[in-house]
């Protein structure tokens, strides 16, 4: 008969393995998991929060989608709403909150905060634009609210020596948060100034052949080859409707944005800056072969499989018109000029 004892032991031993096999992927691949978080190559949807029925909308299914499917990297933009009373009040917008309001975005961390309880071995990265020129404390607190701020991992200042992905996840720190304007590092060091660590190609790109693999933010960076970077991988159609230029997103060319032209940009860039992207920056990530191109940049082997944006775009655009993801045009005449331009340019 076995004691007490013994079959403490046996559990324990049982619950260790448990724990280490959950941790043999990282971020989908046992291959991630002794790699820095600097020397991958993700997936960076642009204007993630954007996927409902609406002209300005980047993508086709909501971030829970997005995650599920493999993306990593999060491109959100903090805005003032118009009818806000508030001036710290941060909604995640298309520019304008006329235009596409996401709603607030402490919704939307909170919904991530519980994908990230779900999925214990995944590193997320979140990028702001910080349109609406908030201070650093207001995102704290939306991000002390929403839960996530505990899985927040910090970076030093100057420090280009990140961590594997399996200690990040080890250490329960596995979201990392840039914002373009506005980071104080003083007092909220968890969110890193983005043009200290990272820099960008070209982001107003017309047609495919004006992807380009030069330094477009910040100018001159100081050490260029110690940072990571965001390569811009999406195209505009613009549109003049009497003195309003309207930018739209090209979903009916986004199967040739995201196959062979993606992938040309990516070998080029690798060529210039001497390493792959650290992110590829794309609209509809759902269409052509994006995650397959980030597989093949972090030589890894795709599986290929039917990916959860295309099950639930339709579904979730129907579904979201009631929640904080619906799309809030400012007038019929702003959806109709929209509309009209995005019917022109596809």
């Amino acid at each position: 008969m076995r004691s007490p004892l013994t079959f403490a032991v046996l559990l324990s031993g049982c619950l260790l393995a448990t724990t280490v096999s959950a941790q043999q992927k990282c971020n989908g691949y046992s291959e991630h998991c002794s790699k820095t978080y600097n020397s991958l190559t993700y997936v960076l949807t642009h204007n993630s929060y954007g996927y409902t029925s609406n002209p300005a909308a980047n993508q086709l299914c909501p971030i829970n989608s997005q995650l599920a499917d493999g993306v990593r990297g999060l491109k959100l933009s903090a805005v003032k709403p118009s009818n806000s009373s508030s001036a710290s009040e941060i909604h995640l917008c298309h520019t304008s909150c006329s235009i596409l309001d996401a709603g607030p975005a402490k919704d939307t961390l909170t919904s991530l905060t519980s994908w990230l309880k779900s999925n214990p071995n995944e590193v997320v990265t979140i990028m702001w634009n910080n349109l609406g020129d908030f201070a650093a404390s207001d995102f704290e607190e939306i991000y002390k609210s929403s839960g996530i701020l505990d899985y927040t991992h910090t970076q030093n200042a100057d420090n280009y020596n990140w961590p594997t992905l399996q200690d990040m996840i080890s250490s329960g720190k596995r979201v990392v948060n840039f914002l373009d304007v506005g980071a104080d590092q003083s007092s909220v060091p968890w969110l890193h100034s983005e043009f200290d660590y990272v820099f960008e190609t070209p982001y107003n790109n017309k047609n495919e052949s004006s992807f380009s693999c030069t330094i477009d933010r910040p100018k001159s960076p100081a050490d260029p080859d110690s940072m990571m970077y965001v390569m811009n991988h999406f195209l505009y159609g613009s549109l003049t409707l009497g003195s309003s230029p309207i930018e739209i997103p090209q979903k009916g060319t986004a199967n040739i944005t995201n196959s062979d032209s993606l992938m040309k940009q990516a070998q080029s860039c690798s060529q210039t800056f001497g390493r792959p992207p650290t992110f590829l920056e794309v609209d509809f990530y759902n269409k052509g072969d994006t995650m397959a191109i980030a597989a093949k940049l972090n030589n890894v082997s795709y599986v290929d499989k039917p990916l959860q944006c295309d099950q639930t775009a339709e579904a979730s655009g129907k579904s979201n018109q009631d929640s904080a993801a619906t799309a809030v045009m400012a007038s019929p005449l702003l959806l109709l000029m929209f509309t009209l331009a995005s019917l022109l340019l596809v």
